[in-house]
């Protein structure tokens, strides 16, 4: 990264997946190559002791595999990890407006199943 470093372009795929710019950020505007620096230098991916397994088409895949190869990432795990906690982090309002409710329909069901004598 060069000591001046000019503002990618919008439209400029290439320099925003793989640019590590540390300036000019504009509130609001999130830089998805900022969050990939942070986390191949080891921040933002601990805890990582959930195993999922999924299925990628051939065209995400390809993609994961040439930041791997590029070692921006370590692995294919570490590359869906971040992917999956930027696209949470991108929706956040979603997340926000349904996790009460998911804790009461949980609490519901443990309510349920005590009064059939069949909690765990």
């Amino acid at each position: 990264m060069s000591e001046k470093e000019t503002e990618p372009e919008e439209d400029d795929e290439e320099c925003v997946t793989m640019c590590c710019h540390d300036g000019g950020h504009h509130e609001g505007h999130h830089r998805i190559e900022n969050r990939i620096f942070v986390a191949t230098h080891g921040h933002g991916l601990e805890g990582r002791d959930n195993v999922v397994m999924t299925r990628l088409n051939d065209d995400d895949l390809a993609k994961i595999d040439a930041l791997v190869e590029l070692e921006a990432f370590k692995s294919r795990s570490e590359a869906a990890a971040f992917f999956i906690k930027e696209g949470i982090n991108a929706r956040k309002d979603i997340f926000e407006k349904v996790m009460n409710t998911v804790n009461q329909i949980k609490e519901l069901k443990e309510k349920a199943k005590e009064s059939l004598g069949t909690s765990q």
